[in-house]
């Protein structure tokens, strides 16, 4: 039991760091905070997907955003060189409460039928994993990768989480537009777990 907790210790400290430097979330970067007063706030930002929080320092005033408090925020991720851009929106964690909670959502992509949304994390594990970083302390190796939970959100603002555990079980969420996306993907060799191949995906869902 000891020895458990021991291990279940390390690998979350091991987590924590690996996460502020592996992901977006935990360093700062280049952007702006738009609140829902409509003011834009501009300078280093580094927000906190656990706690819901902005942070934004412009060189001579930190102030700290809540999610309910802001309408979205972006900016420049220099680990992937892309844009990125936040909403916050207000998303049931837990389909057996109906209670809604502010939350923050990237957009990947946007259409005429629905805008593909993501939140990540890292999962880590002890045991090296084929096609994983590593991270190495005190004579042990982690392995990690980064998790994309992806989600779709409707012209009337509904937010559906999508199951990508396997093909079969996102294309049975798609309903009339299975076979098509299923001839797409198998065409385009696309799986439903990577974030580009899911922007493809979806890109080219909003022109059926």
């Amino acid at each position: 039991m000891k020895a458990f907790i021991l291990i279940l210790t390390i690998l979350l400290g091991i987590s924590q760091n690996v996460c502020g430097q592996i992901l977006a979330e935990g360093t700062f970067h280049a952007g702006s905070v738009k609140d829902k007063e409509g003011n834009t706030w501009g300078g280093q930002i580094k927000y906190d997907t656990k706690q819901q929080t902005v942070m934004v320092d412009n060189g001579g005033t930190l102030k700290t955003f809540n999610a309910r408090n802001i309408e979205s925020f972006s900016f420049y991720d220099s680990k992937v060189k892309a844009n990125r851009r936040f909403l916050t929106l207000m998303y049931a964690k837990n389909i057996n409460i109906s209670y809604e909670s502010a939350t923050f959502f990237e957009v990947l992509t946007e259409g005429n039928k629905v805008t593909l949304l993501g939140t990540e994390y890292l999962e880590t594990r002890m045991n090296p994993q084929a096609g994983w970083g590593w991270y190495g302390t005190g004579g042990r190796t982690f392995s990690y990768r980064i998790i994309t939970e992806f989600y779709i959100m409707n012209k009337s603002g509904k937010i559906v989480k999508l199951r990508t555990g396997s093909k079969k079980q996102f294309l049975s969420q798609m309903k009339e537009e299975t076979s098509q996306l299923e001839t797409f993907m198998k065409k385009n060799k696309l799986g439903v777990q990577q974030r580009l191949d899911m922007i493809k995906i979806f890109d080219y869902y909003n022109t059926l």
